[in-house]
């Protein structure tokens, strides 16, 4: 067994890697022990999830949604208090989960209190959630799931482990998502797909929301590409290279459906 990322023995590793952090939803689908290996599993949830969970974006999406941390906390955000001009934090009650303001650090809470007393309406603007910014923090983060989708897809494959370990042409992602890069930024393809809090119905779980979900697609070219959707964003990112090209046109020539929804025989 050894390490999909640095390739390293990784027998002794203690560790489950989770594909998506358990700050995004995610309490059941993780690669076994072994398959990331302790330290890389460390260094990706301090160097490449909390930056992604940290950011405006992922703040927002999980303060909308509602997902707590592994602490139980569900993330505040910044809001601005416009009659008084004052910045105020903006979190649901950890008791009954009620909406909860409070002054943010280095404002003044005397103006925010004093204007609350003068005035029965205000206005209150709090930040909501887009996109996430197209910069290396997404890349790696995206990277990272994308490789892990692919070895969940190997889990029962004989020698599945050496085969993602010693396929290079996943080299260059799996270098890019643990160490970065200052001379690319590796591509992805982004697009809502839904509201993040659509209600999908089906026949055996009634209406329910869907935080995450993924596939892996071979185009008739031979590229190998991970579509992940979480919070209803759609994510696409080449495992062989930093070309997204070859998605872009897939999805020209199918009528622009995502992979996650296959077409039927009768469409």
């Amino acid at each position: 067994m050894r390490c999909i990322f640095c390739k390293s023995p990784s027998e002794t590793s203690v560790s489950r890697e989770h594909i998506l952090s358990e700050s995004l939803g995610n309490t059941k689908h993780v690669l076994p022990k072994g398959w990331v290996c302790d330290k890389c599993n460390n260094y990706f949830a301090r160097e490449v999830e909390k930056p992604f969970l940290e950011s405006l974006y992922g703040r927002c999406s999980r303060f909308e949604m509602r997902v707590p941390n592994k602490e139980g906390r569900i993330p505040s955000v910044v809001g601005f208090h416009a009659q008084s001009q004052t910045k105020v934090d903006v979190f649901h009650s950890k008791e009954d989960g009620s909406l909860s303001i409070a002054v943010a650090d280095g404002e003044d809470e005397a103006a925010w209190v004093a204007s609350l007393s003068r005035e029965s309406r205000g206005t209150l603007y709090v930040p909501a959630a887009t996109e996430p910014t197209a910069d290396m923090t997404t890349a790696r983060f995206i990277g990272k799931v994308g490789l892990e989708v692919l070895a969940q897809r190997c889990l029962e494959v004989p020698g599945g482990n050496d085969e993602i370990v010693d396929k290079q042409e996943l080299d260059a992602l799996r270098t890019y998502a643990r160490r970065g890069s200052l001379r690319i930024l590796w591509p992805i393809h982004v697009r809502h797909l839904y509201a993040a809090d659509f209600l999908f119905a089906d026949d055996t779980a009634g209406r329910h929301e869907v935080m995450h979900e993924w596939t892996i697609l071979m185009t008739p070219e031979s590229e190998c590409f991970a579509v992940i959707a979480i919070f209803g964003l759609e994510y696409a990112i080449n495992l062989g290279g930093p070309e997204i090209d070859g998605y872009t046109n897939w999805l020209k020539h199918n009528m622009n459906r995502s992979p996650l929804y296959p077409a039927t025989a009768n469409a």
